[in-house]
């Protein structure tokens, strides 16, 4: 489309769905008014987050976000990245290759 390809276009997409999820769960948390990351109280929270109240404060927070991007027009499943797609992003892994042996006479720099 228009000189660019598909695939540029589709991963431009990807970025583009990825900061919109980021911004969707900081406005959420500003929504919420959730603690600092890594505060005392996030700490507190994290900690019991597998309690009931810790469910229902999910809970809450899923049904928070979904109003707010139905607000301004964004469908959910637009946001959350396609686990295929995130799958393919990823880089390819090398193959190990065998470490060299070093030699035990050899003195160190460091």
């Amino acid at each position: 489309m228009a000189g660019v390809p598909d695939a540029v276009l589709d991963e431009l997409a990807q970025s583009l769905a990825e900061k919109i999820d980021i911004l969707l769960d900081r406005l959420t948390d500003r929504a919420l008014a959730a603690p600092t990351a890594g505060s005392a109280a996030w700490q507190s929270e994290w900690a019991n987050r597998d309690s009931s109240e810790g469910r229902a404060q999910q809970a809450r927070r899923i049904r928070v976000r979904a109003i707010l991007a139905d607000r301004a027009g964004i469908s959910t499943h637009q946001v959350s990245p396609n686990p295929t797609t995130v799958g393919q992003m990823t880089p390819a892994t090398r193959p190990r290759t065998k470490r060299k042996l070093i030699d035990d006479a050899q003195l160190s720099m460091f």
